[in-house]
């Protein structure tokens, strides 16, 4: 009987998965990764099959063409947590009621908290911020977040922004004031990691090159004190 895991690989920094994660991956018969979480694949072991799945293809197909091959341990490596915009659960739940498999889920170390993290700012501090929101910029289609949803107040995580930040800036200044402190994390957790800091009415000027996060909110002029370069 075949078993599938959705393991959550973490942000980036490949020491950042989990104790769990990384026996699944020893121990699998296959591993199907991506561009993201291709640093890990090292850690399986030497006969274990290891594909790439590109983005045109279909996970459920090819996880099930390994299936019907007999394979009894699959992994499946998914960036960040596995339920945080990860779409694991919309996978496992296919898994289970269409093709028959049982899915265990491996959470892992998600890029809201940790890339925050590693860039000096913390998501939550006593007395500047007790609540934090996560809204993902774009979603399905390619539409707009609707940013009259976010409260006008705490930490706010924005991901998925990177194209579109005039947008985000503009729609984000209906509810938040405009002289708002907001970092823009590139790469994070990546040893290439690049954070600007800048204020929101000024954020439509940067062009970030590469996948990015944004973070507003008090929390954000606490990396001048808890980012120290070595």
């Amino acid at each position: 009987m075949s078993k599938v895991v959705i393991v959550g690989a973490g942000p980036g920094d490949p020491e950042l998965i989990t104790l769990k994660g990384l026996k699944y991956i020893e121990a699998c018969d296959v591993i199907i990764y991506d561009k993201l979480t291709e640093k890990l694949i090292r850690y399986a072991r030497p006969n274990c099959i290891k594909y790439f799945l590109a983005d045109s293809e279909e996970e459920v197909t090819t996880i099930k063409r390994f299936i019907d091959y007999g394979y009894r341990l699959i992994v499946r490596l998914k960036n960040g947590d596995p339920y945080i915009f990860g779409r694991g659960a919309k996978l496992c739940k296919e898994l289970m009621q269409e093709v028959g498999v049982e899915c265990e889920v491996v959470p892992g170390v998600s890029a809201v908290n940790s890339v925050p993290a590693y860039a000096g700012i913390p998501l939550t501090f006593q007395g500047i911020s007790n609540m934090i929101t996560i809204v993902s910029a774009v979603t399905e289609g390619g539409r707009m977040f609707e940013f009259e949803k976010v409260p006008s107040e705490g930490t706010l995580v924005v991901l998925m922004a990177g194209k579109r930040l005039r947008e985000v800036s503009k729609a984000l200044m209906a509810k938040r004031s405009p002289l708002e402190s907001v970092a823009i994390i590139e790469r994070g957790t990546y040893e290439d990691q690049k954070v600007y800091i800048t204020r929101l009415k000024d954020l439509g000027e940067f062009k970030p090159s590469s996948p990015s996060m944004l973070v507003l909110g008090d929390v954000v002029k606490l990396r001048e004190f808890l980012w120290k370069v070595s």
